[in-house]
């Protein structure tokens, strides 16, 4: 069975910034924090589990396409930190798509998580 998950997520952190000479202790504090917003997003969901995914992003904000990237990095960590998906390697995530839309709201990402083989978590329990 497949599902999309969509959720609408803040920009994330510029990749750019957050590896300029910062201190890795920066680089977690931001981390947690879009982590946090990642978990929030999806708490309208009921728990679930997926055996693998992909992202399709789309997004409205003046970074260059390649500087949004965290936002596939720390929402693919907090899936596998959620127990949604096993890991993050190509095995269970093998695809982004990161693309602009104008027509979203400003500073804005749209992601959705294609499930492929989606089940709600009691049904696995």
């Amino acid at each position: 069975m497949e599902n999309d998950i969509i959720l609408l997520l803040p920009k994330p952190p510029s990749l750019n910034m957050i590896y300029a000479g910062k201190h890795w202790t920066y680089r977690k504090k931001k981390k947690d924090e879009y982590k946090a917003i990642c978990i929030e997003a999806l708490e309208p969901y009921d728990a679930f589990t997926c055996e693998s995914f992909r992202l399709d992003i789309t997004y409205n904000s003046r970074f260059d396409i390649d500087n949004g990237i965290l936002v596939s990095k720390f929402l693919a960590d907090t899936l596998v930190e959620l127990g949604v998906v096993e890991d993050d390697n190509p095995k269970f995530y093998d695809q982004v798509k990161i693309g602009f839309d104008g027509g979203l709201p400003k500073n804005t990402y749209r992601v959705v998580i294609k499930c492929k083989g989606y089940k709600i978590k009691e049904d696995v329990e």
